[in-house]
């Protein structure tokens, strides 16, 4: 779509709002308005294989102007069947869109900008996203020492944390376990509870509910928007999208929504709901929930194409009526009003009237960084399973091997000795990962949607996070296998092999760590990154034929690959000063006195190279987490609901 028609929600300085008479008189309290708001997303259709450059482009028009004024100190609601809209609307308000945005957004005489509305305003998403092994009050906490400044004291956090909880009703479930799939815990409705009082903590303007019902029994639903009602008495904007409220629910909200379509069909107080629509012909039944009977009105039936049509044509009509009507237009006035009263100077400062100085980088690495590690500690499967999973590999090669011998056949039983060694560790990294990771990056993505940290922020704090696991089980393993098998007995080149399946295990998970950045689906990255490394494998490491014997075009691709520069350090490691007997001598094979000669004719520069080797062994390794580093940061922050 031409970019002079899809403009920012930001127009530039020659965009005028709507004019307005400013002498009716000005809103009270503080007031969230959008002006003639257009939401565009782009999508292709045709087959996936055709590629970007064959498939059509189109431009869907997901909401077509909205003109809507929130007031402070009142519960909105956004009402509609599947696909009306209610979602994106919420995404536009949290400036957390995909696509482009066009119109007018102020917020109490100042425009809205992503850096004002993530100070002012909090959005709790449909689905919870919490650390299972965590309490309540641990997840409060932690969340509270990224959210508050940094100057806070811990008195001061822990006091704001049981206020919160108080608020919330969490008093008795303060110290139990969140729970999740497998983990036992807190109830569904308490789960919503939690994370709404982890929006709450830092004392938000305007709080945004994503479907907060969903899922929830009669009684704690009531009891849920009782409590956000009573938020917003305080004198929060509270505005939360809902389907299928009961009707003690109904009467708790001040202000409601109805859309389909992008297209808003009816805005105005509660009560107005009934006599606007029995004005137009529809009447609620006696005895009937309001708002169930005007969803069913305001859908679209695509069950057949009759009914599709009916319906439709219904749909229009009410667009239509409610286009000319007195609820729109004062509706407009009140709108406009707020975008005319917006200030140059007031929107220039509009962000640091109100910005809380962030904690420090440091305080949010320790804090995500703890909290990683103390969610692993208390799931004690997780947490063995960390230690002793590459470890048990070990009787199975030693079974399959036995001990080494210093014959000539023993030249074929160490080669595939050394070739476990650099592909066991990283196969076991991501198994690690596919495991424990997807529940870990869920979690940052609606922090950092909250902006509270950086996706290179979070995986520096789980590279940290692993570091002492990954050296426990690359210890373990390296001290079993390397010993009971007879490899070469100097310390340092123990040493030397225990750095070498470190750095292969630590690569191998941080590889499976980039591809779920690219990959939301953990087994298909799962298999992305088993089938790198068994190419990288294959091309580099020689065990299974000699680079030398490879075509020049998989040479140079061998030189890319972190199994080319491990091998050949373990094959220094292991063959260099061996000494070898030629009591048989397999297949009238020429006889080899000692492994130098092994050495010689198969990895000629490895005994030269293993300093350079272990430099970029460990350059590797260090390039494998920025990879995954600008993985997640060219793909982005998704919105998961």
């Amino acid at each position: 779509m031409d970019s002079d028609i899809l403009q920012d929600i930001f127009p530039s300085p020659r965009a005028t709002p709507l004019p307005v008479n400013v002498s009716d008189g000005e809103s009270e309290g503080p007031t969230l308005a959008l002006q003639d708001v257009n939401y565009y997303v782009q999508y292709r259709t045709g087959r996936w294989w055709q590629g970007a450059c064959f498939r059509q482009q189109h431009v869907k028009r997901v909401l077509s102007d909205v003109n809507l004024a929130f007031p402070a100190g009142q519960v909105v609601a956004l009402v509609g069947s599947s696909g009306s809209g209610k979602t994106s609307l919420l995404d536009v308000i949290a400036h957390r869109t995909s696509g482009t945005v066009t119109g007018f957004m102020t917020y109490n005489g100042r425009r809205c900008t992503k850096d004002m509305m993530q100070q002012r305003m909090s959005y709790v998403i449909q689905a919870d996203r919490l650390l299972p092994n965590l309490t309540v009050r641990e997840t409060l906490t932690y969340t509270a020492y990224l959210k508050l400044p940094g100057y806070v004291m811990r008195t001061r956090i822990e006091d704001t944390v049981d206020s919160v909880i108080n608020r919330m009703g969490l008093r008795a479930v303060a110290d139990s376990r969140v729970g999740g799939a497998v983990v036992r815990g807190v109830s569904g409705g308490e789960k919503r509870r939690v994370t709404i009082a982890i929006q709450l903590l830092k004392d938000p303007d305007i709080l945004l509910l994503d479907e907060p019902t969903t899922g929830l029994d009669s009684f704690t639903a009531r009891h849920l928007v009782t409590s956000l009602q009573q938020l917003a008495k305080q004198g929060r904007l509270v505005i939360l999208s809902i389907h299928q409220p009961r009707y003690d629910i109904v009467k708790l909200l001040d202000r409601t929504a109805l859309m389909c379509q992008g297209q808003v069909l009816f805005y105005g107080a509660t009560t107005e709901l009934v006599p606007y629509f029995t004005e137009l012909g529809y009447p609620c039944p006696t005895y009937a929930n309001p708002l169930d009977t005007y969803i069913d009105v305001v859908s679209i039936d695509r069950r057949n194409m009759d009914s599709q049509m009916e319906t439709s044509r219904r749909v229009h009509e009410l667009h239509e009526a409610y286009s000319g009507s007195d609820l729109l237009a004062d509706n407009r006035r009140k709108v406009a009003e707020q975008v005319n009263a917006t200030s140059p100077l007031v929107e220039a400062n509009a962000a640091g009237s109100r910005r809380v100085k962030s904690p420090g980088w440091f305080r949010v690495f320790s804090t995500v960084t703890s909290r990683m590690n103390l969610n692993l500690y208390r799931d004690r499967k997780a947490f063995v399973n960390r230690c002793v999973l590459l470890p048990l590999f070990v009787p199975f090669i030693i079974i399959f091997l036995g001990r080494l011998r210093n014959n000539q056949n023993s030249i074929q039983d160490r080669i595939g000795l050394l070739y476990q060694s650099v592909q066991v560790p990283p196969y076991v990294g991501i198994i690690h990962a596919v495991g424990l990771f997807p529940q870990l990056r869920n979690h940052f993505y609606r922090e950092g949607l909250d902006g509270l940290y950086t996706s290179s922020t979070f995986l520096l704090s789980y590279t940290f996070h692993i570091l002492p696991f990954v050296a426990v089980s690359s210890i373990i393993f390296s001290s079993s296998l390397y010993w009971i098998t007879g490899m070469n007995s100097e310390v340092d080149h123990f040493a030397m092999y225990v750095a070498v399946a470190f750095c292969l295990h630590l690569s191998g998970e941080l590889l499976a760590v980039g591809c779920m950045g690219v990959f939301q689906n953990p087994q298909l990255a799962n298999s992305t990154t088993a089938l790198l490394l068994t190419a990288s494998g294959l091309l580099a490491s020689g065990f299974l034929r000699t680079t030398q014997n490879m075509i020049d075009v998989l040479q140079y691709m061998g030189w890319m690959s972190i199994h080319k520069y491990s091998s050949e350090i373990l094959v220094a490691n292991e063959f260099h000063k061996l000494n070898l007997t030629c009591e048989k001598n397999p297949q009238g094979l020429p006889c080899m006195t000692d492994g130098d000669m092994f050495l010689k004719k198969y990895y000629p520069d490895a005994l030269d190279n293993v300093n350079r080797n272990f430099e970029l062994l460990a350059v590797f390794t260090v390039g494998i987490l920025f990879l995954a580093m600008i993985s997640f940061k060219v793909v982005g922050l998704k919105i998961l609901q």
